[in-house]
C-alpha cells in the first residue's frame, strides 16, 4: 500500500498483494515515497506462546517495523535524507507479550525512491535458533565480507602507492595503487548506514557511480600498463570518455536524469572493463605468460558480476542476493598475486643480474691481474734483456777486443814459445762467444733454439772455406737443458767443428744430434779428412782441445768417443737427459 512522507500509520484500503522480494519500481515506476507492507501468520493457542524470530535480509532504503501495533525497530531517518538499509540484515526476538494466540500481523513501512529499486526482502519468521542462523549467514555476506574487501582494498592501494613512490619506473604498481584506492568510495556504498558526508540519497548515488567510472578508467590504464603497451592516444580517449561522463554525472539533476546518467555510467564503466580485460586476455594469449593467464581468469570473476549488478540495476533481474564485493575480494588478491609474482620475478633477475655480474668481475679482474702478471713479467724480461745485452756490448766492446788483441799478439809469436796461453785465451774466447749468442736465451729455452747461432755462425765459415757443413736434427724443439750443461754441449761442439776446420782438411763435415731417445742425447760430428794421428786414437789427449772436450764430457756425465773412421774422424757423444727434462714444453 502506498503511502505520504509523513504518514505514521497504513490507510485501511488499496492493498494489494505482493510477492517478496518486491521492487515497487515495476509496479510504479515514477513513485517515490512510502509504501507500506503487511505479513500476517498465525500461531498456536498455546500458553505459554513460543517466541519467535523476525529476519528482513534488507530494506531499500529506510524502514520502520511493527508487530501488533508494537514498534521493534526503526531507522534513523525515514525522510530524505534516508537511511541505508539497503544491505543490512536485521532480526529482532518477539517474546510472548508481542504476540497473540491465532492471528498476528508485521506491519513494515519503506521508504524509498522507484529510481534506486526500492522495496522489500523475504521475511523470515521462525523459532529464534534457526533465524538466528539465518541472521548470521545474511550478516557474514552483507556486512563482513564487505567491511573485509574496504579494508582490502585500502591496504593494496597503500601498499603499491608506496612501491610505485619508492619505483617510479614501475608505472603498473602505481595504476593500481590508483584503482585501488578510487574503489574505495565505490565499496563504501556497501556498508554504509546513511549519506554521510552528503545531503541526500541523490548525491551519495551521483558520487558512487562517478567512484565506480573514475577506478575502472585506471584500471584501463593498469591494464596498459601490464600488457607494456604503449598507447598515448587509446589512453587519452579513455581518459577523456571518463571525463565527459563524469561530468553529466556531476551536472544532471536530481530524479530521473541523474537515474538516466547512472545507467550511462554503469555501462560506461562495465565497457571499459571488458575492453581492460579483453586486451589482458590477448596479451595472455600471444605471450602464454603464466602471469597474463591468471590475471585473465582472475578478471572473468568481477566481469560476471559486474554483468549481473548492470542487469539487476536495470530491473532485468529481481535479486541483489549475490554481489560484487566478494568476487572484487578475490580479483583483488588474485592481481596481488600476480604483481607480486612479477615483482618476486624481477627480484630474481636482478639476484641473477648480480650474480652474473659479479662473475664477470671477477673474470676480469682474474684476466686482468694475469694481463698485469704477463705486463710485470714482460717489463721484468725487458729489463734482464736491456742489463744482458749492456753487459753483452760492455764484454764485446771490452774483453772481447782485449782477447782479441792478445791472441792475434800470441799467434805472430806461436812459433817462440809455448801455445797453451794462446789456446786458453782462444777457448776463452770460444767461450764468450757463445754466452754473447745466446745472451737473449731463457733458462728454458729449447736446445733448438740454443743451437741456432753457433749453427749459423759455423755454417758460414765452412762455406768461406770450401766445406760442406749438413746439419741433422731430431726432437731438439722438445729438449731442454739448463743453460750450465747447455753451454757445456755447445762448447763441445764448436770445439769439435773448429778441430776438423783447422786440422782435418775435410771436404765435408756432417752434424747430427738426436733427443730422440726417452732419456739420452746423442751427438755426432764426422767429417771426411785425413783422420786422427796415430798417437791420438784411441790414446789420452795430446793436446788442450781434446781434454777441454773431454772435460765438459765429464761434466755432461757422458761418453765421448774420438776415432778415425774410414775416410776421416768421427766425435761421438752420449750424454743422459731426466725425463722431464728432455720432455718439457716450453714456457709461455
Amino acid at each position: 500500500m502506498r503511502g505520504d512522507w509523513a504518514d505514521s500509520a497504513p490507510p485501511v484500503e488499496g492493498w494489494t498483494s505482493v510477492t517478496l522480494p518486491d521492487d515497487w519500481s515495476r509496479r510504479w515506476p515514477d513513485f517515490d515515497g512510502v509504501v507500506w507492507y503487511r505479513l500476517r501468520w498465525t500461531e498456536p493457542a498455546t500458553v505459554p506462546l513460543a517466541p519467535r524470530a523476525v529476519l528482513i535480509d534488507y530494506v531499500n532504503m529506510a524502514a520502520a517495523v511493527s508487530v501488533n501495533g508494537s514498534l521493534v525497530g526503526r531507522d534513523a531517518r525515514l525522510v530524505e535524507p534516508l537511511s541505508r538499509a539497503w544491505n543490512l540484515p536485521r532480526m529482532w526476538v518477539l517474546d510472548a507479550p508481542l504476540l497473540r494466540p491465532g492471528a498476528n500481523e508485521l506491519l513494515v513501512r519503506v521508504s524509498g525512491f522507484a529510481r534506486y529499486q526500492a522495496g522489500l526482502s523475504p521475511v523470515v519468521i521462525g523459532p529464534p535458533a534457526t533465524v538466528d542462523a539465518l541472521h548470521g549467514a545474511a550478516t557474514f555476506e552483507r556486512r563482513s565480507i564487505q567491511w573485509l574487501g574496504l579494508a582490502l582494498t585500502l591496504f593494496m592501494g597503500v601498499t603499491y602507492g608506496m612501491l610505485w613512490l619508492l619505483r617510479r619506473a614501475e608505472a603498473v604498481y602505481g595504476w593500481f595503487a590508483a584503482f585501488s584506492l578510487s574503489w574505495l568510495p565505490y565499496s563504501y556504498n556497501y556498508i554504509a548506514t546513511d549519506t554521510w558526508p552528503l545531503p541526500g540519497t541523490d548525491a551519495f548515488q551521483r558520487a558512487n557511480t562517478m567512484a565506480l567510472l573514475l577506478s575502472v578508467g585506471f584500471f584501463v590504464a593498469f591494464a596498459l600498463s601490464f600488457c607494456q603497451v604503449r598507447r598515448p592516444r587509446l589512453l587519452r580517449a579513455v581518459a577523456g570518455l571518463v571525463l565527459a561522463v563524469e561530468l553529466l554525472l556531476w551536472l544532471a539533476p536530481a530524479g530521473q536524469p541523474l537515474a538516466v546518467a547512472r545507467l550511462v555510467g554503469v555501462f560506461g564503466a562495465l565497457g571499459l572493463f571488458v575492453m581492460s580485460a579483453a586486451m589482458v586476455a590477448v596479451h595472455a594469449w600471444r605471450t602464454r605468460a603464466a602471469d597474463a593467464t591468471v590475471l585473465t581468469l582472475c578478471l572473468a570473476l568481477p566481469l560476471v558480476a559486474g554483468v549481473h549488478a548492470t542487469l539487476m540495476l536495470t530491473g532485468a533481474l529481481d535479486s541483489n542476493r549475490y554481489y560484487i564485493t566478494p568476487t572484487s575480494i578475490m580479483t583483488l588478491l588474485g592481481i596481488s598475486f600476480v604483481l607480486t609474482w612479477r615483482f618476486v620475478q624481477g627480484m630474481r633477475l636482478v639476484e641473477n643480474f648480480n650474480t652474473e655480474l659479479q662473475r664477470r668481475v671477477n673474470d676480469a679482474t682474474a684476466r686482468l691481474s694475469a694481463l698485469l702478471g704477463r705486463q710485470h713479467a714482460a717489463e721484468l724480461l725487458q729489463t734482464r734483456l736491456g742489463e744482458r745485452l749492456s753487459l753483452v756490448r760492455d764484454l764485446h766492446d771490452g774483453l772481447g777486443m782485449t782477447l782479441s788483441g792478445h791472441i792475434s799478439l800470441l799467434r805472430s809469436e806461436s812459433g817462440r814459445g809455448d801455445t797453451r796461453a794462446l789456446h786458453a785465451l782462444e777457448e776463452v774466447s770460444a767461450d764468450l762467444r757463445l754466452i754473447i749468442e745466446s745472451s737473449a736465451l731463457e733458462e728454458g729455452d729449447p736446445l733448438a733454439d740454443r743451437l741456432a747461432p753457433l749453427r749459423h755462425r759455423t755454417t758460414r765459415v765452412f762455406e768461406a772455406a770450401g766445406i760442406e757443413c749438413r746439419w741433422t736434427l731430431h726432437a731438439l724443439d722438445r729438449c731442454h737443458l739448463d743453460s750450465r750443461r747447455a753451454l757445456d754441449l755447445l762448447r763441445l761442439l764448436q770445439e769439435a767443428l773448429a778441430n776438423a776446420l783447422r786440422h782435418s782438411q775435410a771436404r765435408r763435415v756432417e752434424v747430427s744430434i738426436d733427443a730422440r731417445g726417452p732419456d739420452e742425447l746423442t751427438l755426432a760430428v764426422v767429417d771426411d779428412g785425413r783422420g786422427l794421428p796415430p798417437d791420438v786414437d784411441g790414446a789420452p789427449a795430446a793436446g788442450l782441445g781434446l781434454g777441454s772436450m773431454r772435460a765438459r764430457a765429464e761434466r755432461l756425465r757422458g761418453r765421448l768417443a774420438i776415432e778415425s773412421v774410414d775416410g776421416g774422424t768421427a766425435v761421438r757423444l752420449r750424454i743422459p737427459l731426466d725425463t722431464a727434462t728432455a720432455t718439457s714444453t716450453a714456457p709461455a
